[in-house]
């Protein structure tokens, strides 16, 4: 279901969804793309393991906040 490791890009965030839960995590992205790319793009969804290690699949719908949580990658995708 999920795309090779080796293949992504990670980005450490914590998610606020609509429902009002918050999400830490980590945000798995295409090694050719960015967050504002992957948010801009054309699949609903984005790929998401969760700090316990599950893996699941996050409607972009649901977002309504992306607090980046490392430094390096926030500076990356900005």
């Amino acid at each position: 279901m999920f795309n090779n490791e080796n293949d992504r890009k990670r980005f450490d965030v914590q998610l606020l969804l609509s429902d009002g839960r918050a999400l830490d995590g980590t945000l798995l992205l295409p090694m050719s793309s960015d967050i504002k790319r992957a948010l801009n793009g054309d699949s609903p969804i984005l790929e998401f393991r969760h700090a316990d290690g599950r893996e699941s699949m996050i409607a972009k719908t649901a977002i309504v906040e992306i607090v980046m949580l490392d430094t390096a990658a926030s500076e990356a995708a900005a």
